[in-house]
């Protein structure tokens, strides 16, 4: 359930802050969200299990790249905390104009026995992926990534794959309209795959309070088997955004065997970022 759970949450595009201080650039937006879970192991009862937070900021004023940080925790609800503790860390860095990955890192650190720290590249010019694992190899990589003096292998446009965090961000950049379909490479820093991405309609939903006019979009992820067929990776994730040139995330949802997963919008302080 955690794994889904976190999975979900990375589809916001991007918690709270319990992996050390921010980069020192500056802060473009800053979103907060709550995860909540509703099927068997609930008896059927909508709980909540973890707390959200997603950052977009640049990691230094000369630096040719944005950082996209999502951070999970369920430090706030005992009954999680008891039987699988959520800490999840997830960062992506790509070009301004959202056309592809650099770099990304996955975190998990919930349970001493259950610890995981990769980084991936996606910027080598014959690799799909270069992926390191940060607990043999060190940090060295990581803090040139974080402050800004990482130094591409392409030129901006030259590749176009992307993590699912930058996936996220680089669809919240394009112009959607209910009916659009396209499809990307995206990589999880074990292997490639390919994300369908389906504007299916536009609503409006309700949110704390207030109305929020919406594209409603499908993320369904294929990865090749054996014999090189396509086939399904997952369920289809759904993400609204936002219906205005911010598009910002307000609420996701992914159903598993045993049960159903949301994310929905806590707060949006100060949020005047528009990507296009």
């Amino acid at each position: 359930m955690q794994r889904l759970a976190v999975f979900a949450v990375a589809f916001l595009a991007g918690l709270l802050w319990l992996a050390g201080p921010a980069s020192a650039g500056a802060t473009l937006e800053r979103l907060h969200y709550r995860a909540s879970y509703q099927g068997l192991f609930s008896a059927g009862a909508r709980v909540r299990i973890a707390d959200i937070e997603l950052h977009l900021r640049r990691p230094d004023a000369k630096a040719p790249y944005l950082e996209s940080e999502l951070l999970a925790s369920s430090a706030a609800y005992g009954a999680v905390e008891a039987i699988h503790p959520i800490r999840y860390r997830l960062r992506s860095w790509f070009w301004p104009d959202r056309s592809g990955v650099l770099a990304a890192e996955y975190h998990e650190f919930g349970r001493p026995d259950d610890l995981e720290h990769k980084l991936f590249f996606l910027d080598h010019p014959e690799q799909a992926f270069v992926a390191h694992d940060l607990r043999k190899e060190g940090e060295g990589l990581l803090q040139r990534l974080r402050r800004g003096r990482y130094l591409a292998r392409v030129s901006r446009g030259q590749r176009r794959a992307f993590d699912r965090l930058g996936l996220v961000q680089a669809v919240r950049a394009r112009a959607l309209a209910p009916g659009e379909r396209f499809e990307v490479p995206v990589s999880n820093g074990e292997k490639m795959l390919r994300y369908r991405v389906q504007v299916e309609k536009a609503e409006t939903l309700q949110l704390g309070g207030r109305r929020w006019p919406a594209l409603k979009l499908r993320f369904d992820g294929l990865e090749q088997d054996e014999r090189g067929r396509w086939t399904h990776a997952h369920r289809p994730v759904f993400l609204w955004l936002s219906r205005d040139d911010r598009h910002l995330p307000l609420l996701a949802e992914a159903r598993a065997a045993v049960g159903r997963f949301r994310i929905e919008l806590v707060e949006a302080p100060g949020t005047q970022v528009a990507l296009r």
